[in-house]
């Protein structure tokens, strides 16, 4: 009885087990669950490129999930950065037409902002008491490219801000540090020029005003050294010097010649004027004119060259210390020079550069390299001279030859001959009535040794020593070329 109760019971468990496993086995249907790596949403930046986190795929049941082996896992992604908006990430597995899918949610936003970039020209300064003269500027956004023309700037304070947003609201801002300078001295302007006849017995009125880019009209704090007798013929220089709030100075000088009425004003007067010119300089021997001249309180013109770097401080001196700085040359050679009316002008900016650099300034007066008179000009362009001089006049400048040849040229190698030369020549032009316009050399050391006794010699004798301007006679020869 007892084995056959065991039997009964052993038989209904197994019954048990067998239906309880099929209930389960028909309940732990097969299933594919996709695991995505990272968040199920996640943003990514405009315009960079996107790297998806990836998932994984799993065959497994539903209710035995520990039993389970990796499948294959797709990844179709619609995510586009060149567009802000909302995409989708979608992961599919398949297996015994079993299938799985899982979708992660990608934001494209834009959260860079622009990058603002200014462009500073080391020389660059604003003049007191005007607006900034804007030197540049760019902006880029990293997903909208150039943003430059959306870009604001407001001066105040000495600084000017630049700000600039994108289409998603990303600000940029950037302050520029205004740099304030006068680098420019004041103009004094001569009613009548620099050279006036005033007459023996009558009022004379020295009239002239000054003006300062920065400071407005100065005319006040010009000073005027020297006097003018009119009881007493004769030259007298009046020398006229002003300075603006920024210590930039400027000096001219005027020849007032008192005569008697009804007297030539072109004979005596003029006669006694004399223009010291130097060429092919600044060199090895300018700084010993430079002081030489100083001493004597005389001011000369220099038609400068750029053959010597090295001496090229010898122009902003000179500039500074009164003397009219002109164009000569860059290299002096003709084939270079006169190779056509460009090669011409190509060659006498560079000179001008250099003059710029030194003074603040550019020149509008030259000399031709061997006058307007040269032949040598012939081998290289037909006309050349001719064609220049024409041009330069359309340019608004002015060249200068000479009627006083101190033969430091070729002629000689003497102090004592370029001397006489020097005196014969002004005292022939002194007879005719006419201003003695001289050529010399400052990179002949024998030329600069006889400065000094032509300076003597000229102011014991009655002349005045004057620097060329505009206004000034200018000696031309007859143009050969």
């Amino acid at each position: 009885m007892k084995k056959k109760r065991k039997l009964r019971t052993g038989t209904i468990l197994l019954v048990l087990i067998a239906l309880t496993a099929a209930v389960l086995f028909l309940l732990n249907r097969p299933m594919i669950v996709i695991e995505m790596n990272g968040e199920a949403e996640t943003a990514a930046e405009a315009g960079q490129e996107y790297t998806d986190a990836g998932a994984k795929a799993w065959y497994t049941g539903k209710i035995f999930r520990f039993i389970r082996s990796e499948i294959e896992c797709k990844t179709d992604s619609q995510v586009d950065t060149s567009k802000t908006g909302d995409y989708s990430v979608t992961y599919t597995a398949e297996k015994n037409n079993v299938k799985g899918e899982a979708v992660r949610k990608v934001t494209v936003k834009d959260t860079i902002a622009p990058v603002i970039t200014l462009v500073s020209d080391p020389e660059h300064y604003t003049r007191y008491n005007h607006p900034y003269e804007e030197e540049g500027y760019k902006a880029e956004d990293a997903f909208e490219g150039d943003l430059s023309a959306q870009v604001t700037a407001e001066e105040a304070d000495g600084k000017v801000t630049y700000r600039v947003s994108d289409s998603s609201g990303n600000t940029a801002e950037t302050v520029r540090e205004i740099v304030y300078d006068d680098r420019e001295p004041p103009v004094i302007t001569l009613e009548g020029g620099s050279e006036v006849v005033a007459f023996n017995g009558s009022a004379w009125e020295d009239k002239f005003t000054a003006a300062d880019d920065c400071d407005g009209d100065v005319t006040a704090k010009v000073t005027v050294e020297g006097s003018v007798d009119t009881s007493k013929n004769g030259s007298y220089t009046l020398t006229y010097r002003v300075s603006d709030e920024h210590g930039n100075s400027t000096e001219l000088t005027r020849t007032v010649f008192v005569k008697n009425k009804g007297e030539s004003s072109s004979a005596a007067d003029k006669g006694h004027i004399v223009y010291l010119t130097f060429d092919d300089g600044p060199g090895g021997h300018t700084d010993r004119l430079l002081d030489i001249l100083a001493k004597y309180d005389v001011k000369v013109t220099f038609f400068v060259t750029g053959a010597f770097p090295g001496s090229a401080h010898c122009i902003k001196r000179a500039y500074e210390e009164g003397h009219t700085v002109a164009v000569h040359t860059y290299t002096h050679d003709y084939s270079k020079v006169y190779a056509s009316p460009e090669a011409y002008w190509n060659d006498f900016n560079k000179v001008n550069d250099i003059i710029e650099k030194q003074t603040g300034h550019r020149s509008t007066l030259f000399r031709f390299p061997g006058g307007s008179s040269n032949t040598v000009s012939k081998k290289y362009c037909k006309g050349v001279v001719t064609a220049v001089a024409q041009q330069a006049e359309a340019k608004g400048y002015k060249y200068f030859d000479w009627n006083v040849s101190s033969g430091d040229a070729g002629g000689t190698k003497e102090t004592d001959v370029v001397y006489q030369n020097v005196i014969s020549g002004i005292q022939s032009n002194a007879k005719r009535g006419r201003a003695s316009v001289v050529l010399q050399h400052d990179v002949k050391g024998y030329s600069v040794d006889a400065v000094a006794r032509i300076i003597q010699w000229g102011l014991q004798n009655g002349y005045t020593f004057m620097p060329l301007s505009e206004n000034s006679p200018t000696a031309h020869h007859n143009i050969a070329n």
